[in-house]
């Protein structure tokens, strides 16, 4: 998502520079965007929730399943927030 705002999330970094300046899991190269795809990939296929989410970590295992559901829980959030 280009335009979802990332600042208000502890696990999100932003670096100009690295990256391009594309919003980054904390301590690592690894853009946020990547897991998003993955994960709504995943759902497109037709996987439920959970099983996206593991396949998710399957791609980026290094990263761990919370890392994961807390990117996925802020998106949720925030999409929520923008919705009338």
């Amino acid at each position: 998502m280009a335009s979802m705002d990332w600042a208000g999330y502890h696990d999100v970094e932003v670096i100009p520079g690295k990256v391009s300046g594309a919003p980054l899991l904390r301590d690592t190269r690894l853009p946020v965007e990547a897991i998003l795809e993955n994960y709504d990939a995943f759902l497109e296929d037709g996987m439920s929730p959970a099983d996206a989410v593991m396949e998710t970590l399957e791609c980026y295992p290094e990263i761990g399943v919370e890392r994961i559901r807390g990117v996925l829980a802020y998106r949720a959030s925030h999409e929520r927030q923008l919705q009338p």
